[in-house]
């Protein structure tokens, strides 16, 4: 039917054409002019119905409504569209609204708008729409408009419409509260996310809730991400995390309790003081000749005692007064065995110091109350940790002053030197 109703026309076009001609400068009978003059008005009649003909009916309706905000990327473009019917050329087959084509453009608030999609319409009111090939930019402004044009090439245009698009979920937080943590060390990841529906943390992790924290003890370095996902895209945001060979066994802030020898040696003071890094403890003890007080902590990992088998010795920093006495370490497992590693009177300078010792550095002081066997220390099941001040030369008057201890850690050896 287009093609009959295109040809017509031009035919009519041209014969229109033909008359003109005739009447400007063709001179021929009375009865052939007359006829002529017929044809000529048959024909000007019709173009003038044609001429006369409504175009299609002006966009309307549009959806997503004018002014809509946070819709998806990928929305439909609906509108209402359409044209009225000629009868007298519908009768024929030749309404020109019986094929409306429209075309849709689409840019960004302040951009030139640009044909995103065409359709195909015909009579009377009806729903259109076109769905985009490309998916839109997240937190946008558009604009939109549509374009009717019928068979005579008769237009109409919508008004111009705006709509934006949904941001992409927002990461409020995502850290971790230490960037470097020692080997079997905890740190806190913390995270907070805005407009998601879904969020999840990898490695180890899985899916979250918008907002939390999570204890973990990295076994290597990692790099946590989190994604944070809704229907407008996906955001993402990474936590490095450095594990070292050694790590922080006690940060000495606090938590420690005393222990004497019970011959009349005492702490006179224990608490916190400002360390090598943070904050250290500091015990002020006063010790009958040849007797021994310090302070002790039952560290451990997940209920546990702490699992020291996978390092190969111990780190501190301290400093004490100028008479303190000798400094010593034990380790106690959950036996009751008790290896202790020593620092002679005058080792702890009056400036904070680190101190390293390897476990083969230890040797045996006690075994479950008794004197030693040859029985091993259980380095995977360490029930506590003494840092014990000694008169070891027996002073007449024994011996009093003050030591402070910082950052007790575990290290691992690296390379040839942990086969030593």
């Amino acid at each position: 039917m287009g093609g009959r109703f295109d040809r017509l026309f031009e035919a009519l076009m041209d014969a229109a054409e033909i008359v003109d001609g005739f009447i400007q400068g063709v001179s021929r009978g009375g009865r052939e002019k007359q006829s002529l003059l017929v044809v000529g008005g048959l024909m000007a009649a019709i173009l003038l119905i044609f001429a006369l003909a409504p175009g299609p009916y002006e966009p309307q309706i549009p959806c997503p409504v004018d002014g809509t905000v946070g819709i998806g990327l990928a929305p439909p473009l609906w509108w209402v569209g359409g044209g009225p019917a000629t009868p007298v050329l519908s009768s024929i087959g030749l309404d020109p609204n019986s094929r409306i084509s429209y075309r849709v453009l689409l840019g960004t608030v302040g951009e030139d708008m640009v044909v995103v999609g065409t359709a195909r319409g015909g009579r009377g009111r009806e729903n259109l729409v076109i769905n985009l090939t490309e998916p839109l930019l997240p937190g946008t402004a558009y604009i939109w408009r549509v374009e009717a044009e019928n068979r005579l090439k008769k237009m109409s245009c919508g008004d111009v419409w705006s709509f934006s698009t949904r941001d992409l979920p927002e990461i409020e937080l995502f850290e971790a509260d230490r960037s470097v943590v020692g080997l079997g060390d905890d740190l806190t990841l913390c995270w907070s996310v805005a407009d998601a529906s879904q969020v999840e943390i990898e490695p180890g992790i899985g899916p979250v809730s918008l907002r939390g924290e999570a204890t973990l003890s990295p076994p290597e370095r990692v790099t946590y991400t989190l994604v944070a996902r809704s229907f407008a895209g996906e955001s993402k945001a990474s936590v490095d995390v450095e594990v070292l060979p050694s790590f922080i066994i006690d940060s000495m802030a606090a938590g420690w309790s005393t222990a004497v020898d019970g011959l009349g040696s005492r702490v006179l003071e224990i608490g916190p003081v400002p360390g090598a890094d943070d904050d250290a403890t500091r015990i002020s003890i006063d010790l009958v000749p040849g007797g021994w007080a310090g302070i002790t902590k039952s560290p451990s990992r997940r209920g546990g005692g702490l699992d020291l088998s996978e390092t190969d010795g111990l780190s501190f920093s301290s400093r004490g007064s100028e008479y303190a006495g000798a400094l010593e370490v034990w380790i106690r497992d959950a036996a009751g065995t008790v290896y202790a590693r020593s620092w002679e009177e005058g080792a702890v300078s009056m400036n904070w110091t680190r101190h390293e010792a390897l476990y083969k550095e230890f040797g045996c002081i006690e075994v479950d109350g008794g004197r030693c066997t040859d029985l091993a220390l259980d380095l995977s099941n360490v029930s506590a940790i003494y840092f014990v001040v000694i008169d070891r030369k027996v002073h007449r008057s024994g011996t009093t002053g003050w030591i402070a201890i910082d950052d007790l850690a575990a290290f691992r050896l690296e390379g040839e030197a942990a086969k030593i």
